[in-house]
C-alpha cells in the first residue's frame, strides 16, 4: 500500500505511459483523423462541380500543388444582377501555363465574362485561361451576372477544388 501523497503521482506516471504507448501505435492519431482511406482509387466525379447541400461550401484549406488561390469580389450591384471580379494569383514557383475556371454562386447564373477564353455561361459558368500565370502574377476576370451576390458554392480550378482567399 502507497503513502496518500504518492498516489497522484503515481497516477500520472501510469497516465503519461499509457498516453506515450497509444501515440507511439499511432491509435490516437488514426482515430482522430478517420484512419486511412478505405480506397486509393480515384473517381472521375471527384473533380466536377456538384451541388452541395445546405453548408455545404467550396474549399478554402491550402495545399494546391501549383500555389493557385482565387479571390471573389462583387464591383458593383446592378438592378437584379452585379459585376464582380474573380482574381486567380499564382502563389507557386514555376509558372501555369495552362488554366481553367469554373465556379457555381447559388442562384445566379452569369451573363458575360471579359478577360478569359467563355467556354458557357450561365448557372456554372466555365472559362479557359488566354495567358500563362507567372509565379507572384494575377489573372483578373470580370464577369456580369443576375441575381444576388453571393459566394460560390463550389469552384474548380484546374480540376481542383479552389483555395478562396
Amino acid at each position: 500500500m502507497l503513502p496518500l501523497p504518492l498516489l497522484p503521482i503515481v497516477a500520472l506516471v501510469i497516465a503519461v505511459g499509457i498516453v506515450s504507448y497509444a501515440l507511439s501505435t499511432q491509435q490516437i492519431s488514426l482515430n482522430f483523423a478517420g484512419g486511412a482511406p478505405k480506397t486509393s482509387q480515384t473517381d472521375p466525379r471527384d473533380n466536377q462541380i456538384t451541388e452541395r447541400g445546405p453548408g455545404g461550401r467550396a474549399s478554402r484549406g491550402a495545399g494546391r500543388p501549383d500555389g493557385l488561390v482565387i479571390a471573389f469580389r462583387v464591383a458593383s450591384r446592378t438592378p437584379g444582377g452585379f459585376k464582380a471580379t474573380a482574381t486567380i494569383a499564382n502563389k507557386g514557383q514555376r509558372p501555369v501555363t495552362a488554366w481553367a475556371l469554373a465556379f457555381k454562386i447559388p442562384n445566379v447564373s452569369v451573363t458575360a465574362v471579359r478577360g478569359a477564353t467563355v467556354v458557357r455561361t450561365g448557372r456554372v459558368p466555365f472559362v479557359r485561361g488566354r495567358t500563362a500565370i507567372a509565379p507572384g502574377g494575377t489573372v483578373r476576370i470580370v464577369f456580369a451576372a443576375q441575381g444576388a451576390p453571393s459566394k460560390p458554392s463550389a469552384c474548380v480550378l484546374n480540376r481542383l477544388p479552389c483555395t478562396l482567399v
